[in-house]
């Protein structure tokens, strides 16, 4: 086996080194390309991924988010709650929110979307909503009669879109439109500003100051049906939930993975679309390293034979070629690398692709970049080893006679 070895190493080198110079070339780029494909097409759509959750997280439920528990509706002493959340090791914000009403007229137009009541003073520091306004601006704390709609509620004379068909279609920021707060009473707002953030259950909310609820409804003063807390650092979810739970068992608080059903269909077809274009680049892979080696095999079938003559086996022989596949996969192993992050991020970043949930870029982990590289290392090896492996088993005297 050792000697079978050395012999395969001998004749490897000697294949790669004394071999047509400018195939061997277009061998290795060919991989290099492969790679950065295997790796560009599952960054582009892990970006997209990472662009949705981060819109989820962003608009709607924050990093965790805290709801009543039991037949509770409301939580109640909602500062001192917020306070103690802040002091939580691993939090860096928090915001409460309380839903005033579900229903929203403008004209002859009506229709049912959440009015949140939402500190402005905290809010931003939670969510990102008030830095997507396209029409006038989000609320001041000393706003008292002015309301914020999502471009899914106000519509904005965008009704040519489906997305916007069951808006109020023509509201913008100056306007005013009647919210029938949930203790059954109507209360008209000023139009402030209108945002969209992309996310289209995100767009379809509306928000009020928290002090327009002790003029409204005073019953609902100091009450939050949600609380939502920005953590340190993402993936620090479950011991920061753990803390919260032990100091508000009266609260029930969950990560954002568990509050994803918003985004979870979307997310899923992208991880399917993903894992295919994987597949058929792999076997776009295979079949390179296939064809490149069959058509070696085909020029050198004489050569091949005079080498099993001369007493060098089958088995060094399909070695030799096995390693010729490793040297070009290591090639365009680290060329493709180069290409992909040295060329190819950097011009994303400089210019995100545009898909209907905002801008994306790729998304690199090195999990991912070490995965690719071994896989196609298998793969390269298994398309040279197939076909050496049946060419240099022919009879001797067919190959010799070639």
């Amino acid at each position: 086996m050792q000697r079978s070895l050395r012999v395969a190493w001998f004749l490897g080198i000697r294949s790669i080194t004394r071999g047509n110079r400018a195939v061997l070339a277009m061998t290795a780029v060919l991989m290099a390309l492969v790679y950065a494909e295997l790796l560009f097409i599952p960054s582009l759509i892990q970006g997209a991924i990472d662009q949705v959750e981060g819109g989820l997280r962003d608009s709607l439920t924050a990093n965790i988010a805290g709801t009543p528990t039991g037949s509770s509706t409301t939580i109640d002493g909602t500062d001192a709650l917020l306070e103690h959340i802040r002091d939580t090791s691993g939090v860096k914000a928090a915001t409460a929110t309380l839903l005033a009403g579900t229903q929203v007229m403008h004209g002859n137009l009506t229709g049912s979307w959440s009015v949140l009541a939402v500190d402005p003073d905290t809010y931003g520091t939670v969510f990102t909503t008030p830095t997507h306004m396209i029409e006038g601006s989000f609320l001041d704390p000393a706003d008292t009669d002015q309301i914020v709609l999502g471009i899914g509620v106000a519509g904005a004379d965008r009704a040519n879109s489906a997305t916007f068909r069951s808006s109020l279609q023509t509201v913008h920021a100056g306007d005013s439109v009647t919210v029938r707060l949930l203790n059954g009473q109507p209360h008209d707002f000023e139009v402030k500003g209108i945002f969209a953030t992309g996310l289209t259950p995100a767009d379809q909310q509306a928000f009020i100051n928290q002090r327009a609820i002790a003029t409204v409804a005073p019953q609902l003063t100091g009450k939050a049906t949600g609380v939502f807390v920005r953590t340190d650092r993402l993936g620090d979810e479950p011991r920061v939930v753990e803390r919260l739970q032990a100091q508000a068992p009266s609260v029930h608080f969950e990560s954002w993975q568990g509050l994803s059903a918003a985004v979870k269909a979307q997310t899923e077809s992208f991880l399917v679309i993903k894992n295919i274009l994987n597949v058929v680049s792999l076997l776009v892979a295979a079949i390179t390293v296939f064809i490149v080696t069959y058509v070696d095999l085909v020029s050198k079938r004489r050569t091949i034979g005079i080498e099993r003559a001369i007493g060098i086996t089958p088995g060094a022989l399909t070695m030799s070629y096995a390693l010729r596949a490793i040297v070009f996969a290591l090639i365009g192993i680290a060329l493709g690398a180069a290409i992909f992050l040295l060329v190819i991020v950097p011009l994303v970043r400089a210019h995100p692709f545009h898909f209907p949930t905002g801008a994306v870029e790729l998304s690199v982990r090195g999990r991912e970049l070490r995965r690719d590289a071994l896989i196609l290392m298998a793969v390269a090896i298994v398309g040279a080893v197939i076909p050496a492996s049946r060419s240099v088993r022919v009879r001797l005297i067919e190959a010799i006679w070639g």
